[in-house]
């Protein structure tokens, strides 16, 4: 066999173009399946947040008695909610008087003013990512964020 007919038969040869097709999209498709697998559980995470601080503020309207404790019992309703500790909610309790934030909650605001009162839950934990992306990054020369992703979620409600 000549190298002329072997190279025509090469050139006419179409058995592994498939596979060649599939081997070089093959990572982008990995890499598009893993990033659609940590997106997915961060949103999933972000939504149960905001659900759970929604929750906890429906809780304060229902219940304004729990409002005299400080937000204690709401710092634990929500933290119980969103399944995180204590320490990753934040409850804030306040007094607007005509758009101005006062220092004191249960004041009274001067004659002519406006008052309105808040209640702010704020919910922030990091969230492990399924796949480490800074090797990655270091193969394509960018910044990734780290494994560990904060997520928060909120929600404010104004109750006067």
């Amino acid at each position: 066999m000549s190298i002329l007919s072997l190279a025509k038969r090469l050139r006419n040869d179409r058995a592994g173009f498939g596979a060649m097709e599939l081997g070089l999209a093959l990572p982008f498709l990995v890499l598009l399946s893993l990033g659609m697998v940590d997106a997915s559980r961060l949103i999933g995470t972000k939504i149960d947040f905001e659900q759970a601080a929604q929750r906890t503020t429906d809780f304060a309207l229902a219940r304004r008695d729990v409002l005299a404790s400080n937000g204690a019992t709401l710092k634990a309703e929500a933290a119980e909610a969103a399944g995180v500790s204590q320490n990753d909610v934040t409850v804030q309790i306040f007094l607007e008087c005509n758009g101005t934030k006062q220092s004191d909650f249960t004041s009274v605001c001067p004659s002519g003013q406006v008052p309105a009162r808040f209640v702010n839950i704020n919910i922030t934990s990091d969230v492990d990512t399924e796949f480490d992306w800074s090797g990655f990054a270091r193969v394509l020369g960018v910044k990734a964020f780290d494994q560990a992703v904060s997520v928060s979620g909120d929600s404010l409600v104004r109750f006067q």
